[in-house]
């Protein structure tokens, strides 16, 4: 007893639980999601530290994870350039 599985492969990551919350407009943090490779990654980190400067700590999760695992995270708070852009 389940959904059709396409759908259910497509829903059932964290990223596809994001998708559902948007379109639910439930609120969630700030995130980027579908990201499947390290330039994209790259990129993405970027943007959101760039647009969200008081940020110390960055989790990042793997989409087909459980239990915990395939987190990891970031703190940047030591990063001497974004220190130097907080400042100013």
């Amino acid at each position: 007893m389940c959904g059709e599985p396409s759908k259910q492969a497509l829903y059932s990551t964290k990223s596809g639980a994001k998708k559902i919350f948007a379109l639910a407009d439930v609120p969630t943090p700030i995130s980027a999601v579908d990201i499947y490779d390290e330039q994209e990654f790259l990129l993405q980190l970027a943007k959101l530290i760039a647009n969200n400067l008081y940020v110390n700590t960055w989790l990042f999760k793997i989409d087909d994870e459980f239990n915990g695992r395939g987190h990891a995270y970031l703190t940047v708070d030591n990063i001497k350039a974004l220190s130097d852009i907080r400042r100013k």
